[in-house]
């Protein structure tokens, strides 16, 4: 199916909290989208062989509005914290393309790859797709990861800036704390990746594009971004 149809509404993240609350007790607090990734995500995905969101939407399926980038060594609750602050205006919520809802999460890595994998060419990967047909991008940024040493979020912004976003006023929102504002510029090169193959591929696509130096430029800006979202 198109990826863009894996979206969750803006209520039934706030729904996957409460659960999360329930499920974790005291240990919530300190919890990550990796530990609610193995106690909720990943087990329903295994029963049911689809995405959360599928499972959550049944027949009606949401298509993406916002692309949700992120990192899932975030604390969660200030993931979502964060989230519900980007939209705490909105007299109508979008709905939210996340990755760990939107692919189906395995504790077999042959499914995860899959799905994530690269081919040679990584404007196919599902992610790209997704982000292809939202109408905004929001970045979430958080304090105990630099969104921007993972290599996904750096390709997330990367096809954002290819595509247009960046110069468009307001499709690109930023929140959560400019933590690691203070580091210097990005090199997407220092970016880490749980398969290198698939960061030698985008690293690759940039080269060809000649766009590395102007992807670099684009996330430093956004690291160091001042949100205000109240």
């Amino acid at each position: 199916r198109n990826p863009a149809w894996a979206a969750i509404s803006f209520e039934q993240l706030l729904a996957v909290r409460e659960k999360a609350i329930a499920t974790f007790g005291a240990d919530y607090a300190n919890a990550t989208m990796h530990d609610i990734n193995a106690k909720i995500i990943r087990p329903a995905c295994e029963e049911h062989h689809k995405p959360y969101a599928h499972i959550l939407n049944g027949e009606n399926l949401l298509r993406v509005e916002i692309f949700v980038s992120h990192a899932w060594s975030e604390n969660f609750d200030e993931f979502v914290e964060s989230v519900r602050k980007a939209f705490h205006l909105w007299a109508v919520k979008p709905t939210l393309w996340i990755c760990a809802f939107a692919l189906v999460q395995s504790s077999d890595p042959r499914v995860v790859e899959q799905q994530v994998g690269l081919s040679a060419d990584p404007c196919k990967a599902p992610f790209t797709k997704a982000l292809a047909q939202a109408e905004k991008l929001l970045v979430i940024r958080n304090r105990a990861v630099d969104v921007y040493s993972r290599i996904w979020c750096c390709w997330e912004l990367s096809v954002a800036h290819e595509l247009g976003f960046l110069s468009k006023a307001g499709r690109v929102m930023v929140g959560g704390p400019a933590t690691f504002a203070h580091q210097g510029p990005v090199d997407i090169a220092q970016a880490n990746a749980s398969d290198s193959s698939d960061k030698a591929k985008i690293l690759r696509h940039l080269l060809v594009k000649r766009s590395y130096e102007a992807t670099n430029e684009k996330l430093t800006q956004v690291r160091a971004h001042v949100a205000e979202l109240a």
